[in-house]
C-alpha cells in the first residue's frame, strides 16, 4: 500500500509500501507526486477517507484510467450547491436551498425561504461552521461570523477550495440517518441504514446505532432517496456515504452524500461487526475493480457515542476508563484528544469538542443504546478551565 499525503502518518506507518509527501493543497504538485508514486509502486487504484481530496482521487484516477467517479461527479458530491442543483428538479428529494455569496443573497434567501433555517460553507465537511438561523436572527452578525469562521487565514483546508461559497438551506426535522455503500459498475449495493444523533444547535454528531430500527415503509424511502440521489451525482465505482433526515410523513430528503467511505467508525467498524461486512476492504476492492462483497455473515447491532466536551479549556483524560472498559458489550475506547491539548467548542472548531468515542456491540438495538449511555456516563473526563 503507497500513501500520497501532506505529512508522514503517525501511526500504521510499518504498512506502508511507499510514502510521497507533497503538499495536498497544491492539486499540480499533488498530481506530480502522484505520478511519482504510481510509476514506483505500479499502483492499481486510488482510494481517499478524507472529503477534502475526493476530487484529487477522481482525477488520479481518470488520469491513469483507474476505476472512480468521473471529475465532474466528484466534483458534485464535493460542493454543495452543486450538489443540491444536480437534484433541483427532484424538490421533493432535498431541502430548499440558495445559493450565497455574499450578505445580500443571504437577505434574499432568508427573505424566499425563511427560518428556521442552516447557512453552511459549500466545501466543508464534519460539520465545520454550520450555523442555524432562526426567525429575528441578525442577518448582517450570522454572515461576519459565517466568513469569519471559514477564511483562509485561519489555515483550515476544508474551505480553501470554495472560499467566500456558502448554501443556505431550510432546516428539516425528523430522524437523521446515514447509507453507506458502493457503485460498482453502474450497480448500487448498501451495506445498510444507520441511526444518527446529532446536537440540535451546531449538527455535531454524538451517537450512531448500525443498522437502522426505521420501519419498513420509511427505509424503502431511505432506499429509494439513494438510488435517486447516486444517479443524479452520477457516481460510479467508489464507496460512497448519504445523510438524510426522515421526516414525520415519512419521506427521505438528502443532507449531504460523499463519494468515499464514511467516517465516525460506521464503516470501520460499526457495519462490520453488527453484518460481518469488511466495508474498508469493499472500498479496496471496488477501487481496484473488483466487485464487493456484501453477503452478511452475522447479525447484531453496534453502536458509536461520540464523547463531546461541555465546556472549552485543557484536556486532561478521562477519570473513569476502568469503568467503561468493565462494560459488557464494549469493543474499544479511543482517546481522541492528547492529554494536555486545548478544547474549544463548536461553532468555533468543529471537531476540537469531541473527546472520546466508545464502540458496543449486542443482540439488542436497546442494549447498545444502554451500553453507549453507561459508557459516556462513566467516562467522567476532566476538563481544566484555561
Amino acid at each position: 500500500m503507497a500513501l500520497l499525503s501532506s505529512a508522514p502518518p503517525l501511526f500504521s506507518s510499518a504498512a506502508l509500501d511507499d510514502i510521497e509527501i507533497v503538499d495536498m493543497s497544491d492539486r499540480a504538485q499533488a498530481m506530480e507526486a502522484a505520478l511519482r508514486l504510481a510509476d514506483r509502486t505500479n499502483a492499481q487504484g486510488v482510494i481517499t477517507w478524507s472529503e477534502l481530496y475526493v476530487e484529487l482521487a477522481a482525477a488520479i484516477a481518470q488520469k491513469f484510467g483507474w476505476p472512480g467517479p468521473s471529475p465532474e461527479a466528484a466534483h458534485r458530491a464535493r460542493n454543495k450547491h452543486s450538489m443540491r442543483q444536480a437534484l433541483k428538479d427532484r424538490p421533493d428529494l432535498i431541502p430548499d436551498f440558495r445559493l450565497v455569496r455574499s450578505l445580500e443573497d443571504l437577505r434574499t434567501a432568508s427573505r424566499e425561504i425563511g427560518a428556521p433555517a442552516v447557512l453552511k460553507p459549500a466545501g466543508a465537511a464534519g460539520s465545520k461552521a454550520i450555523l442555524t438561523v432562526d426567525h429575528g436572527c441578525d442577518l448582517s452578525e450570522l454572515y461576519a461570523t459565517a466568513t469569519r469562521l471559514t477564511a483562509l487565514e485561519r489555515c483550515d483546508p476544508y474551505f480553501g477550495e470554495y472560499p467566500g461559497e456558502f448554501v443556505y438551506e431550510e432546516r428539516l426535522g425528523g430522524t437523521e440517518h446515514s447509507v453507506h455503500g458502493f457503485v460498482y459498475q453502474g450497480r448500487m449495493s448498501i451495506a445498510g441504514i444507520t441511526d444518527k444523533w446529532v446536537t440540535p444547535d451546531v449538527f455535531s454528531e454524538y451517537q450512531a446505532v448500525h443498522p437502522s430500527r426505521l420501519g419498513d415503509a420509511e427505509q424503502r424511502a431511505v432506499r429509494a432517496l439513494t438510488d435517486a440521489v447516486v444517479t443524479r451525482i452520477g457516481l460510479d465505482n467508489c464507496a460512497f456515504h448519504l445523510d438524510c433526515r426522515v421526516l414525520d410523513d415519512g419521506t427521505a430528503r438528502m443532507l449531504e452524500i460523499g463519494a468515499r467511505p464514511g467516517g465516525g467508525y460506521i464503516t470501520s467498524h460499526l457495519i462490520p461487526a453488527s453484518t460481518g461486512i469488511p466495508f474498508h476492504a469493499n472500498a479496496v476492492r471496488v477501487a481496484t475493480g473488483e466487485a464487493p462483497h456484501m453477503t452478511p455473515t452475522r447479525s447484531l447491532y453496534a453502536g458509536g457515542r461520540y464523547i463531546l466536551a461541555t465546556e472549552p479549556g485543557v484536556f486532561h483524560g478521562f477519570e473513569g476508563l476502568n469503568d467503561v472498559l468493565g462494560l459488557a458489550g464494549i469493543e474499544h475506547f479511543t482517546m481522541e484528544k492528547e492529554i494536555g491539548a486545548d478544547v474549544v467548542l463548536p461553532p468555533e472548531e468543529a471537531l476540537s469538542s469531541l473527546i472520546g468515542s466508545a464502540i458496543v456491540r449486542a443482540p439488542d438495538y436497546d442494549e447498545v443504546l444502554g451500553l453507549m449511555q453507561s459508557a459516556e456516563r462513566l467516562s467522567r473526563p476532566r476538563i481544566a478551565s484555561c
